[in-house]
């Protein structure tokens, strides 16, 4: 029964990391999140609630003490989870924490995985325009690094810079190679709404 908690702990708490795994995994493999992280993201709250739930029930049965007076040798009087039992709770925990709290770090591993030119050699001078959007949907730094990675993958963006913070982007482009709706859609395609700092809202 204690590895019953312990394994549906560990898989509570990777789902609700998904919101900001799937970014990166998408990302590497060249597929477009298309809102699967904004799923997950909505549902990260009550998968962390049923983790730690289960988490407790691991530690209360691994720990908890005989209520009634045993006999020495007896089946009461042996514990219920050994040594290996609970050195197996404490790894899952670990495990559980690294998952929980993957989306604070995810940054760091999104840039290693995901390969970004940050400028393009020998541009010509004045040939580059700037262009900022409002980015929508973005729940942890590696989702903006998911996005970095699909606009500098286009031929003509010189310089992609994303903030998951501020809901941001600003792209560095040569305006006669792509379009800012190009620029658009290459952010839809990676999962997300953008639209143009400046421009008319949306109806």
């Amino acid at each position: 029964m204690n590895r019953t908690f312990l394994g549906a702990s560990v898989v509570a708490a990777f789902i609700a990391s998904l919101c900001c795994v799937l970014p990166i995994v998408f990302a590497v493999g060249g597929f477009a999140v298309v809102g699967a992280a904004a799923f997950f993201a909505s549902l990260r709250p009550y998968l962390l609630l049923l983790t730690f739930a289960l988490l407790a029930a691991g530690f209360y049965f691994a720990y908890r003490k005989p209520t009634e007076a045993c006999e020495p040798g007896s089946t009461c009087a042996r514990p219920t989870v050994g040594r290996s039992g609970r050195i197996g709770l404490w790894l899952a925990t670990a495990a559980v924490i690294a998952f929980a709290a993957f989306p604070y770090y995810s940054s760091g591993v999104s840039t290693l995985l995901i390969s970004k030119e940050t400028t393009v050699a020998a541009q010509t001078a004045g040939s580059a325009q700037r262009v900022r959007f409002a980015v929508h949907g973005m729940d942890c730094p590696a989702c903006a690094k998911s996005v970095e990675g699909k606009l500098m993958s286009l031929k003509g963006v010189h310089k992609a810079v994303v903030s998951y913070e501020q809901g941001r982007a600003e792209v560095e482009y040569d305006p006669a190679s792509l379009s800012v709706a190009q620029l658009q859609q290459a952010i839809a395609d990676a999962g997300y709404h953008a639209q143009k700092i400046g421009a008319e809202p949306e109806s």
